[in-house]
């Protein structure tokens, strides 16, 4: 069934019935956002010392349910609650509530992220929406993607001079370089180094040839499974952090480096411990 939806004015065509769920569901998630953020936001802290607070914890139950009504079949995976676990559920959704909680009231980058990931472990839908912005960025597997129905393209940057490069977190690997040594090595390149507390808002400005590389430090998928989509349908490039194929999105990964393509080895080397 072809549908046509409006998002900022900009009408796109949707052909599956599942990623204009995924769309609803984004924004409604970021409807809810912006009347929480008026109020007092409770912060707690995890064990792998990152935040969550009562915003993320609403988020979650409350996607986490939707998606169980509709699609009682598939697993939903979030990162701060998920629903039962299933026997080999031919997909499952995953979900990050609120992807970059530091930037809560302090900056314009946190993102609602969900992907439909299949029995391969790799994402058929990528949904990405910025509730301050309102900025949608949508994606299917193998197709263009776009950000508010206007089409992405990565940069045509080629010399990791003058280039902007996006941090997001602490690399976790050991045997890769440290943050700081990464840092000077870049920087070093003439690159310029941004840090939103968003790895998914560092994605998506790659797929929109704003910033030519991001690195993603983490072993979760909540936001690679969106923005691989994304990246790819912008014309971008996507590995984890050793340079091989990125691997299943419904479980551990090995971080996630995105880029316009031209940089990506140059990336990859400076990486190196």
């Amino acid at each position: 069934m072809t549908e046509h939806a409006e998002v900022n004015g900009a009408e796109f065509e949707q052909t599956e019935d599942d990623l204009a769920f995924a769309i609803d569901t984004v924004k409604h998630a970021g409807a809810y956002i912006r009347e929480a953020l008026v109020e007092a936001v409770y912060t707690q802290w995890k064990e792998d010392n990152t935040p969550v607070t009562n915003i993320d914890l609403t988020v979650n139950s409350m996607v986490v349910e939707r998606m169980k009504r509709r699609y009682p079949q598939d697993r939903v995976y979030g990162e701060e609650e998920s629903s039962e676990e299933m026997e080999a559920p031919e997909y499952t959704w995953v979900l990050d509530p609120i992807d970059g909680t530091q930037a809560l009231g302090k900056l314009d980058t946190l993102n609602v992220c969900i992907a439909r990931v299949g029995q391969d472990g790799q994402p058929v839908l990528g949904v990405v929406y910025n509730p301050v912005r309102d900025e949608l960025f949508t994606a299917r597997a193998g197709e263009q993607s776009y950000v508010n129905g206007t089409p992405l393209s990565v940069s045509q940057q080629k010399t990791l001079k003058s280039s902007y490069i996006h941090f997001g977190s602490g690399l976790r690997f050991n045997d890769l370089a440290t943050n700081g040594v990464l840092y000077d090595r870049l920087e070093g390149s003439g690159a310029k180094i941004f840090n939103t507390r968003s790895l998914a808002f560092g994605c998506v400005e790659v797929a929109k040839g704003e910033f030519s590389g991001a690195f993603v430090g983490v072993n979760t998928p909540f936001e690679a499974a969106s923005v691989k989509l994304i990246i790819e349908g912008a014309g971008g490039m996507v590995t984890d952090l050793y340079g091989d194929p990125s691997g299943r999105m419904d479980g551990e990964i090995k971080g996630l480096l995105v880029s316009n393509g031209h940089l990506h080895q140059d990336l990859l080397e400076a990486l190196q411990p």
